[in-house]
C-alpha cells in the first residue's frame, strides 16, 4: 500500500472518530433543561425508526413480519439479543418458505 493512501485512510478515520465523539462532548458543554434532555434521550430511537420503516415496508412481507416479531420479542423480553435472534430467524424461515 502506498504511503499517501495509508495517510489518507488514517486521516479519514481520525476525522470520522472526531465527529462521533464531538457530539457528546459538545452536549456536555450546553446547559439544558428537562424538556431538551427528554427530547435528546428519545432522539436515537426515533432516528433509527425513521430510517428503518421505509426500508422494511419497501422490502416485502417477510421483512414486515420479521420486524413485527422483533418488536414483539423486544417489548416482551426486553432483551435486544433475543429480539435480534427472533427477527433474523423469522426472516430466514419466511424467506426459505416463500
Amino acid at each position: 500500500m502506498r504511503t499517501d493512501s495509508l495517510v489518507a485512510i488514517l486521516a479519514m478515520a481520525a476525522v470520522t472518530y472526531l465527529t462521533r465523539i464531538g457530539g457528546p462532548w459538545m452536549v456536555r458543554l450546553v446547559q439544558g433543561n428537562r424538556r431538551v434532555e427528554a427530547c435528546l434521550s428519545r432522539l436515537p430511537g426515533s432516528i433509527l425508526a425513521s430510517l428503518l420503516a421505509p426500508l422494511v415496508f419497501a422490502a416485502g412481507s417477510p421483512e414486515v413480519v420479521a420486524s413485527a416479531v422483533t418488536l414483539l420479542v423486544s417489548a416482551r423480553v426486553k432483551s435486544m439479543p433475543l429480539a435480534l435472534i427472533a427477527g433474523v430467524g423469522t426472516l430466514a424461515i419466511l424467506r426459505r418458505l416463500m
